[in-house]
């Protein structure tokens, strides 16, 4: 949607949009903007600093653009930001595996690379708009005290349910506070009352210990104890946009098509979009033509019809992140944690080429004539081990590692012997 207007103007038309549900299952998709709207009602300046907010974000996007035009600035580096899942239960239903997180870690992986098997849906009017984005995400590696992590804790709590109060994020009201939020996407799974499938908080120039993703257990990832329609892991995808300050594609104007979602290539909408509709699909704000883009993650359409960002999304969302929580983006959280006999300034190597397209070079011209046998281990971004390769003759340089069969995607590669280990990130990229 093309009209600019601050934050707060989509959110004055609360009123029109709360407990927007899916009629079908009883389900209420998203609960960020009611969220937000109580985050004001406790503090009534919040609302003007989300303005000023808004206002830098948009000088920052100004800036960013000037920047591109002038020196070609196309900032493709891959940004990983290492996630940490609280899961908070009751019922033992409620305390979803290792696996099925893994499962929510890979869909959101896949969902912001461009990456998903269902790119194909993309009706072909819009596929030039669509994009992939430079985050990536991988379940921590080490905690807040530097100590060897899985980026999961549970609790068993004695609460029956949560709401939208934040009572989730804090161990004194039976959920678990959030690790440090300038370093870790904090995200809570845990059982929701009133039908809610999650929600999310916006970034702002002043930071809270409330930062992060809450989504429903039966809503998170795509397998183990999910329910369709919402079964692919696209909540999560849709709120962690919104934790990147996108808006809903339709703006949150209540159907009056003059709000905006701050995005110049999304098509004016009237409102949230449920069920799965067949292209082209209009409505009253966008009447002809391709109609509205319903398969975009920031709308509320069925998990198997949402299927892309755009370009200027994926803008917004880099911008926004790397503007109000820098350090989250340099986090080193998702490497490993190292041994006390690691020599770290002694110890140096890199990966090229990088982007690579299967075949990675090693070259670790000072770990030559150490004597040592070396290992070589590459992880995907959530930890799995994908390829190892020991390298008996140390003092030769280069050595080559065949990727090619594995996806397109950001890895870690780690060169460790009994004495020193070390790890880099690169990217596979055909």
């Amino acid at each position: 949607m093309k009209r600019k207007l601050l934050f707060t103007a989509a959110l004055a038309v609360f009123a029109l949009t709360i407990n927007a549900q899916d009629l079908r299952t009883g389900k209420q998709r998203c609960y960020s903007v009611e969220h937000e709207q109580w985050l004001q009602s406790q503090n009534p300046n919040l609302k003007v600093q989300k303005d000023n907010d808004e206002q830098k974000l948009q000088s920052w996007l100004q800036n960013f653009a000037a920047a591109r035009v002038s020196n070609g600035n196309s900032t493709n580096s891959v940004i990983v930001i290492p996630v940490v899942v609280h899961v908070v239960y009751k019922l033992a239903g409620q305390n979803i595996s290792d696996a099925q997180i893994l499962s929510q870690i890979d869909a959101l992986n896949e969902d912001f690379a461009r990456l998903n098997a269902d790119t194909g849906n993309t009706p072909g009017p819009f596929q030039a708009a669509a994009s992939g984005t430079q985050f990536q995400f991988c379940l921590a590696r080490r905690d807040t005290n530097g100590n060897m992590t899985n980026g999961i804790e549970r609790r068993l709590t004695t609460v029956n349910s949560f709401s939208t109060n934040d009572n989730v994020k804090h161990y004194s009201s039976g959920g678990l506070d959030a690790w440090d939020v300038n370093n870790y996407f904090n995200v809570w799974v845990c059982n929701m009352s009133g039908g809610i499938l999650g929600y999310a908080e916006f970034p702002a120039t002043a930071h809270t210990n409330t930062y992060g993703v809450v989504i429903n257990y039966d809503s998170f990832g795509r397998i183990g104890n999910v329910a369709a329609p919402y079964d692919l892991g696209r909540t999560m995808t849709h709120e962690v946009g919104h934790c990147f300050r996108l808006n809903h594609i339709w703006g949150d104007d209540g159907g009056a098509c003059s709000g905006s979602d701050n995005i110049a290539d999304t098509p004016n909408q009237e409102s949230e979009t449920y069920g799965c509709h067949t292209f082209p699909y209009t409505d009253n704000c966008t009447t002809t033509g391709n109609g509205i883009m319903y398969m975009n993650y920031m709308d509320y359409s069925d998990d198997d019809c949402l299927n892309m960002f755009t370009s200027n999304q994926a803008t917004r969302m880099y911008v926004s992140l790397t503007g109000y929580y820098p350090t989250l983006t340099t986090s080193t959280a998702c490497q490993d944690v190292k041994n006390s006999i690691d020599k770290l300034n002694d110890i140096q190597f890199s990966v090229y080429p990088n982007p690579t397209d299967g075949i990675l070079n090693v070259d670790m011209s000072t770990t030559a004539g150490r004597g040592e046998t070396i290992q070589v281990r590459i992880t995907d971004a959530i930890g799995k081990v994908v390829a190892e390769k020991e390298i008996g003759q140390s003092n030769v340089r280069v050595h080559q590692i065949d990727l090619s069969d594995l996806e397109n995607g950001s890895y870690f590669a780690t060169v460790y012997s009994q004495s020193f280990q070390k790890t880099v990130q690169f990217v596979l990229s055909r």
